[in-house]
This record gives structure tokens, sequence and C-alpha cells, in this order.
């Protein structure tokens, strides 16, 4: 059995009922720019050249803002000055279009009143960079007609970014909490401390080093996960201090063998995004069944990219294992894994896992690139 899990795009609207919504909307955007330029202009069959115009620009916002690039630029640290920008662009294009409309407004049409034609000098007489140039004239004129249909959008956008962050600190947290629980569970400290106990009379120092690593678990989880990313390095040396107290606790009778790269480039991942995929490797085998078991970890890094490859036995796993494992990889809850992979590398990651007779596997591709 194998399961291949890649990025999922959210759930939209039916399209006939999202292309009614729009049309209602954009329906209403023309009929205030309508009465707008009516009021201005007084006449209704020369109105239209305006509205189209307005109608040019506005969509070009509007759906400039539904593209996942541009949303991405906004929840860059560097965010403002994108928006600056892109509202710079926007200012520019309506300057250019509202030039052209009245170029041929005045060449077209002649029957104006004089209020209209006021507007239309105020316009012209500067040539076409004219309205750029006073941008002081018409930026409350700029500011009306754009933020109408743009500024819900934006709006939208920005909650939409904050709640991300608050559900991404809740996930973090939960993870935190539920791996915290599973290591100063009684039964695990119990095992782990007697074991270092009895290692103390046989090996002092590496006793010293064990107790040393116990401790660093700890703070780990408690201080150094609170980042959203950590060093890689970091992640990685927590995995074989992990490994190092699951070496003593099962001693001989289960093999475990670990492969992890030492990683020197300044690469950062989100932390505790590794370690439940191995810490369930241990619960769904040696915890069930110590006899003849073995968990093997194997962690790289090429180019951009690390790699995970989890190994363990299992027993032969019956329908309700399968539905188990399936929906407790990384003893968490599959639901809280891949949220944490959706929130923080959406479209950069490749998880594949499931059962091969008795052996289950884990293989995990995530690009830590701008991470």
């Amino acid at each position: 059995m194998l399961r291949i899990l890649l990025p999922n795009e959210t759930a939209s609207p039916r399209p006939g009922l999202r292309f009614t919504y729009h049309c209602c909307f954009w329906c209403l955007i023309t009929a205030i720019y309508y009465f707008n330029y009516y009021r201005l202009v007084g006449n209704a069959e020369h109105v239209w050249i305006f509205v189209a115009k307005e109608l040019l620009v506005v969509m070009s916002a509007f759906y400039s803002l539904s593209s996942q690039k541009v949303v991405n630029v906004f929840a860059n640290p560097r965010g403002l000055l994108y928006v600056l920008l892109w509202i710079a662009v926007l200012y520019v294009l309506w300057a250019l279009s509202t030039y052209a409309a009245c170029v041929i407004f005045q060449t077209v049409f002649k029957n104006y009143g004089p209020r209209f034609g006021k507007y239309l000098e105020l316009v012209l007489m500067d040539g076409p960079f004219g309205i750029i140039k006073n941008v002081y004239i018409f930026a409350l004129d700029f500011i009306f007609l754009i933020s109408l249909p743009v500024g819900p959008k934006f709006v939208k956008i920005m909650l939409e970014q904050v709640l991300t962050k608050t559900r991404l600190e809740r996930d973090n947290l939960e993870l935190e909490l539920n791996f915290l629980k599973s290591q100063i569970n009684p039964h695990f400290l119990f095992n782990t401390l007697h074991n270092i106990y009895q290692l103390l009379d046989i090996d002092y120092d590496n006793g010293r080093d064990m107790v040393l690593r116990l401790s660093t678990l700890m703070r780990y989880t408690l201080y150094e996960s609170q980042s959203h990313f950590i060093p890689l390095q970091k992640e990685l040396e927590f995995i074989e201090d992990f490994m190092a107290l699951m070496r003593i606790r099962y001693g001989e009778g289960v093999r475990i063998e670990a492969n992890i790269v030492e990683v020197k480039e300044p690469y950062k991942i989100s932390p505790l995004m590794l370690i439940p995929f191995v810490e369930n490797a241990f619960k769904h085998g040696p915890d069930r069944s110590p006899n003849n078991n073995f968990v093997s970890v194997n962690i790289q890094l090429n180019n951009d990219f690390i790699m995970l490859d989890v190994q363990n036995r299992i027993e032969t796993p019956s329908n309700t294992d399968k539905v188990s494992d399936a929906a407790h990889i990384g003893g968490v809850g599959m639901t809280n894994v891949l949220r944490r992979l959706e929130l923080h590398y959406k479209d950069k990651y490749r998880l594949e896992y499931g059962s091969h007779g008795n052996l289950y596997s884990v293989h995990l591709e995530i690009n830590l690139k701008f991470s």
C-alpha cells in the first residue's frame, strides 16, 4: 500500500456560482461609475467611454490581487514596498488611460457642459504625463475609483494572511505540546532514566552524555522550537539526540540505523517538521513489537531539497491498522502534520508513505530555498 500526498488546492466555490457573484459585483460597480460620470458629463450617450476606461483599470487591479504570486508578495516581510509599487503602477495605468479617454472624447464629441470642459482642460493641459506629474490634484479621483472594488479585496487578503499566521502559530504550539507530552510521559522517562542509570555503572562518560542529550531534547522542545524557522542543523541534531535516547531505551533488541547529513549551508526549516515521522517509526514499530524490529532513518540534502526516508518493521497490518497508520502519521495526527506542511511549504514538498508487507516507509522531500 502506497499513499502519495501532494499539496492540495484550497476548495473554491462552484464555477457557475462564482461567475454569477462576479457578474453581479461588476454590474454594481458599473452602475456606480455610470452615475458618477453622468453627474459630471451630463450626457448619457457619452459617459460609457469613461466607464469602460475605469473598468479596464479596476479589473486589472482586482484580478491581479487574485494572483497567488501577488498575494505571496504581500506576505513578504518587505511587502509594503511591493504594495506601494503596485499602487504606483496602477496609478500610471489609470493616468494614461484617463488621458487617452479625454483625447478621444474631446475629438469625437462636442456636446458637453462647461463643468466637464474644465475637467478635460485640466487633464490635457500638460500632455500625456500631466496627470502623473500632478498627482496631488488627481489622487482623490484615483483613490475613489480604485478603492471601491479593490479595497475590500485588499482587506480580505490581509485578513486571510493574519488568519493563516494565527493558524500556523496554533498548529506549531499544538505539535510542540503533543511531542512534549510523548517525551515526558512517565513510561518514557522511567525507561530512559532507568537505562541511563544502568549505563552510568558501566560507562560513566557515556551516561553523562545521555543525561545531557535528554536535557537538550527537553529544552529544544520547550524553548528553541518557538521560532517559525530555525537552522536546519539544529533540527538534525535534535533528531540525533532523540535517536541516541531510543538506542538506550530499546537496547540491543531493536536495530536502529541513522544516516543523517551534516549541514554547513545556512538552510532553515520549520521546527519539529521532521521529527514526527521519526517518532512514528518507533511508535508503530518497536513500541508495538520490540522483537526482531528495526528503525532506519536517512536524511540527505540535495541542492535545496532536504530528503527524509524512514523505515520500520511492523506486524502484518490489518485493515484497522492501515487506517490507524494513515490517520496518525507522526503520532500527532495526519491533519496537523499536513496542515503545517501546507502552511509552511505549499507547492514545495512531496510526501509518500505506506506499508509494503511488514515494512512501513515514509519519504518526504521539502524545498528549503528561501526558507
